[in-house]
This record gives C-alpha cells, structure tokens and sequence, in this order.
C-alpha cells in the first residue's frame, strides 16, 4: 500500500508479504475492509507520534495560531511523506462493515481530535465539551480538506498560491472566527 495505493491492496499480495496462506489471512480478518481499518489504525498511531512531536517543539508561551499551524504543517509533511498510506487514511469510500467502527479506531480518531481540542481550547476559554469538540473536529476537517487538495494536486488549477501561505492563512482565519465567536 505504501508504494502502490490501496487499489494494490489485495488478499494474494498482502498474505505473501507477510508470508501466510490467503486462507489464512481469512482466517485472521473476515475482508480487506477489516485489513484496512486495521491499517488506518497504524496510520493514526504515526500520525499521533507526528502530532505529539509538532506540539511539543512549540513553546508553551507561544501563540495559539503558532500552535495550530505547526500542527497543520505536522499533518502536511505526513501526508506529503506517506502520500499513498495518507491517502489509505482518508479514502471516502465507506469499509464494508456489518457493524460500526470498531472502539479501538475510534480511540484513536478521539485521542487526535482531542490535541486539536487542546490546541483552540484558548481561544474558546468558556467552551462547553460539545462546542471544543465541534471546534476541533471543524478545524481538523478544513486542515485535513487543504492538505488534500496540496497533495493530491487539486489545488493547483483552483489557486497558484503556496501551500504553506494558504495553511497559513487558514489557520489565521479559523483561528480569528473562534476567538471572534468564543
């Protein structure tokens, strides 16, 4: 998947490259939708490890905006670094599961989602859970839609301003409007 995409994702290429039967991959996972949460799951501990290290190389007295825009560029070298495992991570299109995700992916989505809550939670002082959490999962999703649109290209025909400008300029603006809103 690191090298190819998750298109190369198959039963037959994944059992040989970790040396066991199909039969046997079966035996451990019920389909590749499973395969690939459990791959997401990896995916979300590096990123945690990227994330915990952006947010402690910044000063504790620095500025919040410092704060989220070293985190936005932490999650833009990861992606730019793992393009294809990145892109793994936030393919749209939905596993098929015959129940909902499982507590230990979710564990991980919330403990990201929680540095980010950490991150705005200055700029929101009087924030109740629901509203930081809200604030937090709205700043992730508008960071993690830029860094789509640098790394899959997209963005070029749209603007031909730098990506690192644009983060930039996000993060200001999300930054502003939660401050404005409290």
């Amino acid at each position: 998947v690191a090298d190819h995409g998750l298109a190369a994702l198959t039963a037959r290429t994944l059992a040989q490259a970790v040396g066991c039967s199909v039969g046997t991959l079966y035996n451990l996972y019920p389909n590749l939708d499973t395969v690939r949460l459990h791959l997401n799951a990896e995916l979300l501990d590096r990123l945690q490890v990227v994330m915990a290290a952006a947010d402690e190389a910044v000063p504790a007295d620095a500025a919040v905006e410092t704060r989220l825009l070293a985190l936005a560029k932490a999650y833009l070298s990861f992606a730019r670094s793992n393009l294809n495992l990145f892109q793994t991570l936030i393919d749209n299109r939905p596993p098929v599961l015959t129940e909902p995700l499982p507590g230990w992916l979710l564990e991980r989505i919330v403990r990201l989602r929680r540095g980010i809550e950490m991150a705005v939670a200055p700029l929101i002082p009087n924030a109740s859970p629901e509203r930081l959490e809200r604030a937090a999962a709205t700043t992730w999703a508008a960071v993690n839609g830029l860094v789509e649109g640098i790394v899959s290209g997209n963005l070029a025909p749209v603007s031909s301003g730098d990506p690192e400008v644009m983060m930039a300029e996000l993060v200001e603006t999300l930054s502003a409007g939660l401050r404005v809103r409290g």
